[in-house]
């Protein structure tokens, strides 16, 4: 066997051995991001300092992490980081794992400046591998409720023949149509579809049907007092399938309440589909379905793209088998 036999069989077996390759690389390297804040547990005040905490976490190990926090400057203030940047309502974040790990935790320290609600939220967030490629780019936010530190009081004055009394009580608001006057939801709502069933402050789990089209979903609640404090997890993309949000109120007492609300995003833009899903109203088995075609179809599209590599290489292949005939028959007629 020649030399250049030889040559032209281990360029064909490298190509080969690439072209095979190619698809399990495909197949498998799909790695994904999340975050999650983490506010705290109890009502805020005016010119409390208090700490916002982010977890970024991925099914991969994570080298950096790199985004932007908004928040509302007319009702907290931004004091402090290890890892953030910023003010005015934007904050520049640059975190890194203390060990090699999956997960990156990042802490914020804020403080009440009014009374109101501020909402904080995710942007522009990037996850990265420590070969420097992007894992993920999710979105977060949670909202802080600053409540007013001080303490209405009213005086009644009780007169008798022999002696005058005064006493001072606290002002507290009656229930209004059987509704506590804390600790609850009085309204909750939603941008995109409609809640199922409707809402009740005494009802705690919910349904919203929406089209495959819609891929967000933006939830608001209003809390009975305002010094109720209320935080969300989840985020407002909606991925194809199931989506559960909370929405949790506690009260200046640290009495919690939480509401759940699952949105279920239909898996083709076939209407039909959204009306079967509403009717089933997402029972277990239809989501488990729901969520195995998507990732089949996922798969699917992966091995479509990798086939037609491997196709191009064989290509690539044959055509330089093909030159290496031609000179060797060239090569033939000469020594004739």
């Amino acid at each position: 066997m020649t030399t250049k036999t030889k040559l032209v069989k281990r360029i064909f077996s490298s190509l080969l051995t690439a072209a095979l390759a190619v698809p399990m690389t495909a197949l498998t390297a799909h790695a994904t991001g999340e975050a999650f804040f983490y506010p705290p547990k109890n009502p805020v005040m005016t010119d409390q300092q208090f700490e916002v905490s982010v977890t970024f976490s991925a099914d991969a190990e994570i080298g950096s992490v790199q985004a932007n926090i908004a928040y509302d400057d007319s009702v907290i203030e931004f004091v402090s980081s290890d890892n953030a940047s910023g003010g005015g309502g934007v904050l520049t974040v640059n975190g890194f794992p203390d060990t090699p790990s999956s997960e990156v935790d990042l802490s914020f320290t804020f403080k009440g400046l009014s009374a109101g609600n501020a909402n904080i939220s995710l942007q522009s967030c990037q996850i990265y591998s420590p070969d420097s490629e992007l894992i993920g780019s999710p979105t977060a936010y949670c909202v802080i409720t600053v409540g007013s530190d001080k303490v209405e009081t009213k005086t009644e004055t009780e007169t008798t023949t022999t002696t005058e009394k005064t006493t001072t009580t606290t002002t507290k608001t009656a229930p209004s149509n059987g509704i506590p006057d804390k600790g609850v939801l009085t309204a909750l709502t939603v941008d995109n579809g409609e809640l199922s069933p409707a809402f009740a402050y005494n009802v705690y789990n919910y349904t919203v049907n929406v089209d495959n089209s819609v891929t967000n979903v933006e939830i608001e609640g209003t809390t009975a007092s305002p010094s109720d404090y209320i935080w969300y997890t989840g985020t407002s993309e909606c991925q194809v399938g199931e989506n559960v949000r909370t929405i949790t109120v506690t009260d200046v007492d640290g009495n919690a309440t939480t509401y759940t609300v699952t949105i279920i995003r239909a898996a083709g833009g076939d209407e039909q589909q959204t009306r079967t899903a509403q009717k089933k109203n997402s029972s277990d088995t239809s989501s488990a379905v729901s969520k195995n075609a998507n990732v089949m179809d996922q798969y699917k599209k992966m091995l479509n793209t990798a086939l037609a590599i491997v196709l191009i290489v064989l290509v690539i292949a044959l055509v330089v088998i093909i030159i290496w005939i031609r000179g060797k028959i060239k090569g033939g007629k000469k020594d004739k």
